[in-house]
């Protein structure tokens, strides 16, 4: 009973997992919303930095966020840039790795159980 309580505390997604999901789901739509033009282009993200408005010669307006880390490569984007172009924001990668982790968890927490009923059927 003990080890299934502490698989389920220490495995279970944690308070800063779901915080940065949050951030990063925030500035996904306060990027979407500037793009639109609801929100104005000197809007913050949720870490406190300017918006990058991307305008090429041809094709779409973008918006980035370069996330917590402020940083953005030369080509492309590291794995907490939030930009209007994706078409899988951090966020929702985040919210699938939290699923998968659940699942796991309970998994781990139930297979000993399972092994002791099954134990104890085939005894009778």
């Amino acid at each position: 009973m003990a080890v299934s309580l502490l698989v389920l505390v220490f495995g279970l997604p944690n308070i800063e997992q779901s915080r940065q999901e949050a951030r990063s789901a925030q500035a996904f739509r306060l990027a979407q919303e500037i793009k639109t033009g609801t929100l104005p282009e000197d809007t913050v993200d949720p870490w406190g930095k300017l918006f990058e408005i991307r305008r090429p010669a041809e094709g779409e307006v973008t918006v980035v966020s370069r996330g917590p880390n402020g940083l953005t490569p030369s080509s492309g984007y590291d794995s907490d840039d939030v930009s209007t172009s994706m078409s899988d924001p951090p966020h929702q990668k985040i919210i699938r790795l939290k699923q998968i982790q659940v699942i796991v968890v309970l998994a781990l927490v139930a297979l000993p159980w399972l092994v002791l009923l099954v134990a104890a059927i085939r005894k009778r």
